[in-house]
């Protein structure tokens, strides 16, 4: 593991299980409260930042790139990508930035969340994590739930497998793909800088590394594998999420062991983290207060 200081925030290289090289970025004081934060697909640790801007300065934040996209490492091989992969990279993550006995609030958004969940028979999450706040995510089902396609019955499951893992450029190369994708993943009401960041972050995300990850979600289930996680869980929605529509959130809550909330929050898509980050960073800071003690290893 690599370490250099940049600004206020201190980069690491982190290796995963079989190699990968992941980028991770902390901020805050080094005594703080720590939150880790996974992000969605198709984006970067950038897509949190409108939440962290929102958090308490005390606390210590963990950001880190999704194999595949951001600064990370791109697998070379089909074989680099799988719920077992990003259970593995989240662990390594949690080694490598909370010390022994320490444990931490983990927050993931829509393949973010899927990280956090894939992880919850783990041991190391077992040991290292206090709270879970999993956002605009699905752990099952996500082409047959999907509204994103406007077709009628089979056509519309078929057609969100297609958007999920076909291997190009997602991004706002001109006005018409721009709308496209705002009505795909945002809410009616999203502010222009929303769209505007969320459009950035997609586009810069490469093709290949994109399809491979959709391919992975089209075929997800993981209700077992979140019936493992025993900490205290809220659990968020939107009611205009064409991609994890609410029964998503209310599906999790029903399997998770320590269900907090259930929240579907009117008027936001999909993206969450840059639709309400003040809501996301108010649920987040809540969960640090209430289950980070001093007595971490309790």
């Amino acid at each position: 593991m690599a370490t250099r200081h940049v600004g206020a925030a201190r980069e690491l290289r982190v290796r995963s299980a079989d190699g990968t090289q992941l980028h991770v970025e902390v901020r805050g004081p080094s005594d703080g409260p720590t939150v880790v934060f996974s992000h969605c697909w198709s984006t970067s640790l950038a897509s949190w930042g409108p939440v962290v801007r929102d958090l308490d300065p005390d606390l210590r934040v963990v950001l880190y790139d999704q194999r595949g996209h951001g600064r990370s490492q791109t697998p070379l091989t089909r074989a680099g990508y799988g719920t077992e992969k990003l259970a593995d990279d989240l662990c390594a993550v949690l080694e490598a930035t909370l010390p022994a006995g320490r444990k931490a609030v983990v927050a993931g958004h829509s393949m973010g969340g899927m990280t956090i969940m894939a992880s919850g028979p783990r041991a190391t999450f077992k040991e290292k994590v206090a709270a879970v706040l999993l956002t605009n995510t699905g752990c099952t089902e996500l082409p047959d739930r999907s509204t994103a396609i406007p077709l009628p019955g089979p056509l519309g499951k078929v057609g969100a497998k297609v958007f999920l893992t076909a291997p190009l450029p997602l991004g706002p190369a001109n006005a018409g793909s721009a709308s496209v994708l705002r009505y795909l993943v945002m809410g009616k009401g999203s502010s222009p800088a929303a769209k505007r960041l969320c459009a950035r972050l997609v586009h810069e995300c490469g093709g290949v590394a994109r399809g491979e990850w959709g391919r992975v979600m089209t075929r997800l289930h993981l209700d077992d594998a979140v019936r493992e996680i025993a900490v205290p869980t809220v659990v968020v929605g939107g009611d205009e999420d064409k991609l994890t529509p609410p029964w998503h959130a209310h599906h999790i809550g029903g399997l998770v062991q320590d269900p907090v909330e259930v929240r579907v929050i009117p008027g936001i898509g999909h993206m969450g983290p840059l639709e309400a980050p003040a809501t996301l960073a108010e649920l987040v800071g809540k969960l640090a207060a209430n289950h980070i003690t001093e007595d971490t290893t309790a």
